[in-house]
């Protein structure tokens, strides 16, 4: 019984290693054989990539590496003749593009092919420049970057002429340039004089837009003041003007308006003050107000950091020698004034008016009030002043007066 089950497995088993021989023998035999031995394409241009086959079934798959990304791609087998189209959007970019041929998961073969910027296409140019502005002077520069490349945005192939122009004033300047790693440029350097600086590329007969440099004068260089005024007298009230010379820099050129000017003043008594201006047609004007007592103000005029100028003095005279003044209703009004100015012409309303109050030379108070039509009085009230005997000193315009002891009624 035995004998006759193996009479019938044994043919059978047979055919199925015959079967499995024959599969292998055929899968070793199936080859595939590049057809397509073109290395360099064009941007733009439709691509395919061939193949031989020994078999007319055979339906291997095409794994793609390019910047766009990867893909893998079904063949089309027409009687041995297998076939890839690469898509379109992969024909456009320039760049290395690796394949690997893959059957039953397995990598039959692999290579690469580049493709290369469209050459016919109308060229266009990408421009970068900065900085945007300079300093007069020949150690500052900006720089013109040109990235010229074709209708797709692919850099053009390097060695690519490309001509860099500048033009400021009467100078125009004509640079021949060839593109390395995908650019060209130049560094163009400042001028010694101020003013707009245009900019543009040029690259197989297309032309850039034009762009702007701005050439701004440098820092300034030091520089003199001078001041005027109505008159030289203390009246707190009028105005000195301070005015610099015109402050340019070392190349001649006026310093850029709005440019800061600090004037700095030290009075007799070292107190300090400041009063700024800005730079118009490269002259600062600064205002001061006169003292409203005999004064010399030292002034200095400076540019932080950058220039300065020398010290100059300013006097101011005393505006009066002397004033009246009146005690009334018992002593307990006092009336300063009125108060003439050099002319003899009342002061200017508002003038401050310093009274101190004594009692046995002890400072009590001390009260200000400012004029009215030249006239200032003080109200000395008998339930705040109870004592028999005041002294004074009256003080205005930087002039005091000591008054005699007053005597007082006490309740």
């Amino acid at each position: 019984m035995i004998k006759k089950s193996l009479h019938i497995v044994f043919p059978i088993l047979l055919v199925f290693l015959f079967a499995f021989a024959a599969a292998k023998i055929n899968n070793q035999a199936d080859s595939f054989i590049l057809q397509s031995k073109q290395q360099r394409f064009i941007a733009g241009k439709p691509i395919t990539l061939s193949f031989s086959s020994t078999s007319k079934t055979a339906n291997p798959k095409l794994f793609l590496i390019h910047t766009y990304g990867k893909t893998v791609l079904d063949s089309q087998n027409n009687n041995g003749q297998i076939t890839f189209k690469i898509p379109a959007m992969y024909c456009l970019k320039t760049g290395v593009l690796s394949w690997y041929l893959i059957q039953d998961e397995t990598k039959i073969t692999n290579g690469s092919f580049t493709i290369l910027p469209n050459d016919n296409t109308v060229t266009k140019i990408e421009n970068y420049l900065g900085p945007p502005s300079l300093l007069t002077g020949t150690d500052h520069f900006t720089m013109m970057v040109a990235i010229p490349t074709d209708k797709f945005d692919n850099p053009k192939q390097d060695g690519t002429e490309v001509l860099i122009k500048d033009q400021f004033l009467n100078d125009i300047t004509v640079t021949q340039k060839t593109t390395k790693s995908f650019i060209a440029w130049k560094n163009i350097y400042s001028r010694t004089k101020s003013g707009k600086m245009l900019l543009s590329t040029e690259c197989n007969n297309t032309d850039s837009k034009e762009f702007e440099t701005e050439v701004k004068p440098s820092i300034g260089e030091d520089f003199t003041i001078d001041f005027s005024r109505n008159h030289s007298f203390a009246d707190g009230n009028q105005i000195t003007s301070l005015t610099t010379s015109i402050i340019k820099d070392r190349y001649g050129n006026l310093v850029g308006d709005g440019t800061l000017v600090t004037f700095q003043v030290v009075t007799n008594e070292n107190v300090l003050l400041k009063t700024y201006a800005s730079t118009i047609n490269g002259v600062a004007i600064g205002q001061l107000l006169h003292p409203d007592h005999q004064d010399t103000f030292k002034v200095k005029a400076y540019i932080t950091g950058i220039a300065q100028s020398k010290t100059i003095s300013i006097p101011y005279l005393p505006l009066i020698k002397n004033f009246k003044y009146t005690f009334t209703e018992k002593n307990r009004r006092i009336t300063v004034g009125p108060v003439r100015s050099f002319m003899k012409q009342l002061v200017p309303d508002g003038v401050k008016v310093e009274l101190k109050i004594f009692r046995n030379e002890e400072l009590l108070e001390t009260k200000i009030v400012e004029t009215n039509k030249g006239i200032a009085t003080f109200i000395l009230l008998a339930p705040f002043y109870p004592e028999k005997e005041y002294q004074f000193e009256i003080t205005t315009l930087g002039i005091t007066q000591k008054t005699d002891t007053k005597q007082y009624e006490v309740n």
